[in-house]
């Protein structure tokens, strides 16, 4: 089965920070929720824009080059001469269980992204993107930022200004950016929109239930909550309370950070070519499997016809499916990527 192509109207713009990520080795990559999903998608063949502000420095310079080079739309970029871009830095290390764990040191106070305000909304590229794209997606990090970041956040969820399309919001809770650790705004704003992807872990500190019944009594408007519960599996409940569950593929870790941005962005280009909720959650799976295996933030697709295989396998190849750093191994088929 071929895969659909996505027209220019029917992509994804991505509002948010995008920022560097400084490796240990001093190297810089792209890094950032919303720049990851961006790139995510036009790795899959969706049209991706990304929306935001930089600072007129090295590391914007670096943002715009990547995410050009990538495939994505970068027309909606505003440069601050002033603010700079944010930037941060992360180790890994095996928690108490043995398990990845990696700690991120940020600078991103003050940043240009944190100077968007609802009047963003407004300039020309910005509102041209969002009135023709499928989704508009966004994410809890965004209103953090700042309070005009948040004010920006409650006029594009509540208003809608000129988006005739799906709004995405990825809970993307953030201890750090939330020292008061008070949920409610983040809450407040997951229920305005039409599709909520939240981590189970996430789910339970800050909505207080993983239960994926119980978020929709928390989060009753949303036509969609997907719930992601790590290893285990990936859920979709509509607002019926009818629940669409895929499980996880079988993956050995080397770095987490980036998985949950590249299931995103999985999803959505499901979402896109307006595929059943099954057919995207393997997308989800597919994307956060493949950058868990590696210890950059993103990680490209697997190849198209091994990527076919996996969307359309069943559930028992599904199942016997296993991720390393080599690559896929959907072992019952034959099929290895």
């Amino acid at each position: 089965m071929q895969e659909s192509t996505p027209t220019p109207e029917s992509g994804v713009a991505c509002l948010g920070e995008a920022m560097v990520l400084v490796a240990p080795d001093s190297t810089l990559h792209l890094a950032g929720a919303e720049a990851n999903v961006a790139a995510g998608l036009a790795a899959l063949g969706v049209p991706a824009a990304w929306v935001g502000r930089l600072g007129d420095d090295e590391f914007g310079t670096l943002i715009r080059t990547e995410l050009r080079a990538r495939g994505v739309d970068v027309r909606a970029i505003e440069i601050d001469p002033e603010r700079p871009t944010g930037h941060y830095s992360k180790t890994t290390a095996l928690d108490e269980h043995g398990e990845p764990r990696t700690d991120s040191l940020y600078s991103r106070a003050g940043s240009a992204a944190s100077a968007m305000d609802p009047g963003f909304l407004d300039r020309p590229a910005v509102a041209e993107l969002f009135g023709r794209a499928a989704v508009v997606h966004c994410s809890g990090i965004t209103p953090a930022l700042s309070d005009s970041c948040l004010a920006l956040m409650r006029r594009l969820l509540r208003d809608r200004p000129g988006i005739s399309g799906v709004v995405s919001f990825d809970v993307n809770w953030r201890e750090q950016l939330w020292p008061d650790g008070d949920p409610r705004m983040v809450v407040e704003l997951a229920n305005l929109a039409d599709l909520v992807l939240v981590g189970a872990d996430e789910a339970l500190r800050v909505l207080g239930t993983a239960d994926p019944h119980e978020l929709r009594l928390i989060l009753p408007a949303p036509a969609t909550v997907v719930v992601k519960d790590g290893a285990h599996r990936a859920l979709a409940v509509d607002r019926s309370g009818r629940s669409v569950a895929v499980p996880a593929l079988r993956v050995d870790v080397v770095e987490p950070v980036g998985a949950g941005d590249a299931f995103a962005a999985g999803y959505l280009s499901g979402v896109v070519r307006g595929e059943d909720q099954a057919r995207c959650l393997r997308r989800g799976h597919i994307g956060a499997a493949a950058t868990l295996t590696v210890a950059a933030d993103s990680a490209p697709p697997p190849p198209a016809a091994l990527l076919d295989a996996l969307l359309h396998c069943s559930e028992s190849d599904w199942a016997a499916t296993s991720v390393t750093a080599d690559g896929f191994a959907l072992r019952r088929s034959g099929v290895n990527g």
